[in-house]
C-alpha cells in the first residue's frame, strides 16, 4: 500500500492533473532553505522526495524511485507558496506545472493547483499571474494534498 501511495506522489509530480502552462511564474525569489531536505511519507522511510538547491533561485527535485531530476522554483502569491516545476512535455517542449507547498514544523504538504478552474489557455505570463492572484484564495484552488515528513 505504501508503495502505491508513493507511486501516486510520483504521478502527481510527473503526469498529474495539476495546472499546466507554457508560461511560468516569475522566478525572482531565493530558494527557501527550509524546503531543502529529504522528505518521506509519514510511515515509509524507503521512498523519498529529495529537494536540493541547484542555484540561488532553482531547486532540484528527485524522487527516489525515478531517475529524472525535476527543476523548479517557488513564488509567493497572497501568502501562498507556489512551486513552479519545469517538466518535459510533448515533443520535448518544457511545460510548467504548479503545486501549492506548505511547511509546518517538519511536515511538508504538496497540493495540486486545480486545472479545473482555468477556462482557456494562458496567452502570457501576465495572464497566468493574474489567474493566480484572482483565484488563489478559492477553497477549490488547491486539491489532492499529500503530506510528507522531514528525514
Amino acid at each position: 500500500m505504501k508503495k502505491i501511495i508513493f507511486s501516486i506522489l510520483t504521478l502527481l509530480l510527473i503526469i498529474s492533473c495539476a495546472l499546466e502552462s507554457k508560461f511560468g511564474l516569475q522566478n525572482d525569489e531565493k530558494v527557501n532553505k527550509n524546503l531543502i531536505d529529504v522528505w518521506y511519507l509519514f510511515d515509509n522511510k524507503k521512498d523519498s522526495l529529495i529537494i536540493n538547491k541547484k542555484t540561488d533561485f532553482i531547486y532540484e527535485i528527485i524522487l527516489s524511485d525515478e531517475k529524472e531530476i525535476i527543476q523548479g522554483y517557488t513564488k509567493e502569491i497572497k501568502g501562498f507558496t507556489i512551486m513552479n516545476l519545469i517538466v518535459d512535455g510533448a515533443k520535448g517542449k518544457k511545460i510548467n506545472v504548479f503545486y501549492g507547498v506548505k511547511i509546518k514544523n517538519d511536515t511538508l504538504e504538496f497540493s495540486e493547483v486545480s486545472d479545473k478552474i482555468r477556462k482557456t489557455e494562458f496567452d502570457s505570463q501576465k495572464e497566468l499571474i493574474s489567474f493566480f492572484e484572482k483565484n488563489i484564495t478559492r477553497s477549490d484552488f488547491f486539491i489532492n494534498p499529500l503530506q510528507l515528513i522531514r528525514k
